[in-house]
């Protein structure tokens, strides 16, 4: 017999699920920032400048941006499970590759497939966590997964990967990050399972009436606009920050990548924290507009803020836009109900709008800094945060009332009746 979803054994194995998404969150950003502490290293080998430092985060964001909606779409048809195995392991071969890279050329190819793992995997995984958490804590497990667990990996990926890279060199630390990936799959494929109750996330077949719902509902594209430019900031200043650090405020190397970790860390609570607000004040568009907002603020004021105030920054700046992404990521159930078969297209429908800015804005700023300095890249990146946040006040903060056709599905979205 299914258990219901309100029996103890339910109740374990959703957190149990959660442990293993939050791995794969894990090995997934790990394999995302690890690149960064070897940008000085790869830039000297391939003597390329900031420019093309800046741009290798934009590839990985182009492969990143392009994969989202296919692969929910893939995950609708194919079920959850495989899709999120698939997304871990095209990463972690990836990851591997870019070890093995003799050129820029090479390695720039190997960080856009790296992106097409990592999207695939991430609106997948966004799901999974809200189909396992409908109507239980669904912004607080969201926050761990894709906040805490997001920031735990970058912070990794930031920080003791540049010890990696020193000991060992890039070429070695890379395939380690791919490795993990690859045995984080395997886990998950052992592992992980979807509610017994839900059966359409083995795999349905793809319908116009479920591309609709996920691709054209109007609240999905305001978020997705609302996170464009601090998506784009956030992943710039993370991976940039130490550079920024070392070249202009002569901080020492190690140092400077503690700020980076900062970033990454100051998430664990900001995504926790984002999700216990939404959950207790249903304030789904004050979480995801005012962290931003203030976020933009911190971003502007870096050039003129003094080293000390710089710690500061980096932690506000990790904090804020992990807690508004806890939030954000409950958009397509919370906010737009979307039905649970098509919750990994509707998330990757608002990661594909973001991503515009994930891939234009770190492009962007390397353009502003070679030809201006810091201090206008800087600038920049505060503006376009608060430019495009503003957009989400025109969205809701709930789901609209249930309507005749919403009442005719059951929460598995099977029909009722």
């Amino acid at each position: 017999m299914t258990s219901s979803p309100m029996t103890s054994d339910s109740y374990g194995a959703r957190w149990k699920m959660l442990g293993l998404i939050s791995l794969g969150f894990v090995a997934m950003t790990l394999n995302w920032f690890a690149i960064a502490p070897a940008f000085a290293a790869i830039g000297a080998e391939f003597h390329t400048d900031i420019s093309s430092t800046a741009f290798l985060i934009s590839l990985f964001l182009l492969g990143y941006g392009i994969a989202h909606v296919p692969g929910g779409l893939l995950a609708t048809r194919i079920g959850m499970k495989r899709t999120l195995v698939l997304g871990l392991v095209l990463e972690g071969v990836a990851g591997i590759a870019s070890g093995l890279c003799q050129s820029y050329p090479e390695l720039a190819v190997a960080r856009v497939v790296a992106g097409i793992g990592a999207s695939v995997f991430i609106a997948v995984g966004f799901g999974a966590v809200s189909v396992w958490f409908e109507h239980h804590e669904t912004t607080v497990a969201l926050g761990i997964a894709g906040g805490a667990a997001f920031s735990v990996g970058a912070a990794i990926g930031l920080y003791l990967w540049s010890y990696l890279d020193a000991a060992l060199g890039w070429r070695v630390a890379l395939p380690l990050a791919g490795a993990l990936a690859l045995l984080t799959a395997v886990l998950i494929a052992v592992g992980f399972h979807t509610p017994a109750e839900k059966k359409t996330l083995g795999g349905v077949a793809i319908t116009l009436d479920g591309l609709r719902e996920s691709l054209g509902n109007r609240q999905l594209w305001i978020y997705g606009v609302a996170l464009l430019g601090a998506y784009g900031a956030y992943f710039t200043a993370s991976q940039l920050l130490a550079e920024y650090a070392v070249d202009v405020r002569q901080m020492p190397a190690a140092w400077a990548g503690l700020l980076s970790a900062v970033v990454g860390l100051a998430g664990i609570p900001g995504s926790v924290l984002g999700g216990m607000v939404t959950d207790r004040w249903q304030a789904t568009r004050a979480v995801v507009i005012v962290p931003l907002l203030v976020m933009a603020i911190g971003l502007a004021l870096i050039p003129v803020a003094p080293v000390a105030l710089l710690w500061v920054i980096a932690f506000l700046f990790g904090a804020l836009e992990i807690f508004s992404f806890a939030a954000w990521a409950s958009v397509p159930s919370r906010v737009a109900r979307v039905r649970p078969e098509n919750i990994g297209t509707a998330i990757g429908l608002m990661l594909t709008i973001a991503a515009v800015g994930g891939f234009t804005v770190p492009a962007v700023f390397g353009w502003i800094v070679g030809q201006g300095g810091y201090t206008w890249g800087w600038v920049f990146l505060g503006v376009v945060t608060a430019a495009t946040t503003l957009v989400g006040f025109a969205g809701r903060d709930t789901a609209p009332p249930v309507t005749k056709r919403d009442s005719e599905f059951d929460l598995a979205g099977r029909p009722n009746g």
